[in-house]
């Protein structure tokens, strides 16, 4: 089942025990799924990464302690975090057109369908699948291999729309990353790199379950793929200066502290907390936020409205926000909607952590030519600092 909250505490915990298996051990068996009851040959610590308990610089590095060169697998598979996020920021015309889609007549009209009731329900008859829609809302998690086979399966044998299969993984994820998850079901599509969609087949799913599925009748042809125009290519912004005024640490599920927020260098009078989505995820962010306002000694609001936002600045008598970086997603758009609201304008500085600043600006391109900038991720002196200090 899945956790009723996560914890710092618990991230640590979790990568102390996997680290013996992070280095050969990993490289040699993470494709195996041996189900949820096993331990498996996978960390399961991204849910914590997802929402920043523990930092992505965190594990990589204690990896690299640990197994040195061996650990080069693990650490490119944490890294691949910062690849997708990177990809998506600098192009959020991808994820503009992606929601669009979820509002369209024609994703209704998908959704008033049998065959996607039948796959959000777990009643396809197909082998795996179904027990995989099952172990995903019982616990919120997946592994990666079977992440793919599911999306293929649903995009390729059932012909469901992938925004519909990417948007029911984020309902249901509890790492649910806007940018890993809409990149990799655009890749399962055919979308992300042209001429390549992923096909699953029977010999796979039943090597990567460990044999525990066989499933038949699956698509030996893709889908079609509906091209689309490429999206334009933004720039990232550049680091804001740290702002002069008082401010309140605005907390998110974005970022819940990885190694720590650097309170000293900034003048917080209150810390502010914008509590949405899954209740794991709401209950950490709010524990995060109140364990922060006990170490500046002040008070926490939590907030999910311009009017409960409003009332919590006036009690801390600033208007000025101050958070880690909000990437293109969920929680970027809540936040847009409570600041955009009629009123006051509401002033919001937010701040890049290092290891993000280096990452995001390299991943252009394939993941390919991404893989030089690990090196100089693992170089930095500060990773989990934030770029443009006071």
């Amino acid at each position: 089942m899945r956790p009723e909250a996560l914890t710092r505490a618990q991230a640590l915990e979790r990568l102390s025990a996997f680290l013996p298996r992070a280095g050969s051990a990993y490289a040699r068996e993470r494709n195996i799924d041996p189900g949820p009851e096993e331990t498996g040959h996978v960390s399961r610590l991204s849910p914590y990464v997802r929402h920043r308990l523990i930092g992505e610089w965190e594990l990589a590095r204690a990896a690299e302690k640990a197994h040195g060169a061996a650990a080069s697998k693990f650490i490119d598979e944490v890294c691949w975090r910062a690849y997708w996020r990177g990809y998506l920021e600098m192009r959020p015309a991808i994820w503009a057109r992606y929601m669009d889609y979820l509002l369209s007549d024609e994703a209704e009209t998908a959704r008033s369908g049998e065959t996607y009731r039948a796959a959000i329900e777990g009643r396809t008859g197909i082998d795996a699948f179904d027990v995989w829609v099952s172990e995903l809302i019982a616990t919120g998690y997946l592994h990666n291999h079977a992440r793919m086979s599911f999306a293929s399966i649903w995009v390729h044998t059932l012909r469901l729309p992938w925004q519909l299969g990417a948007a029911f993984f984020l309902e249901h994820l509890l790492d649910g990353d806007e940018a890993a998850n809409t990149l990799s079901w655009r890749w399962v599509a055919g979308l992300h790199t042209p001429g390549k969609v992923y096909l699953a087949s029977t010999e796979a799913i039943a090597t990567c379950s460990a044999g525990r599925f066989r499933p038949t009748g699956l698509a030996r042809n893709p889908a079609p793929v509906v091209i689309e125009p490429p999206p334009p290519v933004v720039t990232l912004p550049t680091a804001q200066p740290a702002p002069r005024a008082p401010s309140v640490l605005l907390v998110t599920s974005e970022d819940l502290g990885a190694d720590g927020f650097r309170l000293a260098e900034q003048p917080i009078v209150g810390v502010a907390a914008l509590v949405t989505g899954k209740a794991p995820v709401a209950a950490a962010t709010a524990s995060v936020a109140q364990t922060l306002a006990q170490q500046i000694g002040t008070e926490v609001r939590l907030f999910s409205s311009r009017a409960e936002l409003e009332s919590a600045l006036r009690s801390f008598g600033t208007r000025t926000l101050l958070t880690s970086r909000l990437p293109v997603g969920l929680t970027r758009a809540e936040l847009n909607a409570v600041l955009n609201d009629t009123g006051e304008p509401i002033h919001l500085f937010e701040r890049t952590r290092l290891w993000d600043a280096v990452a995001w600006p390299a991943a252009a391109r394939g993941f390919f030519a991404f893989r030089p900038v690990i090196l100089h991720l693992m170089a930095l002196t500060d990773p989990g600092g934030f770029q443009g200090r006071p």
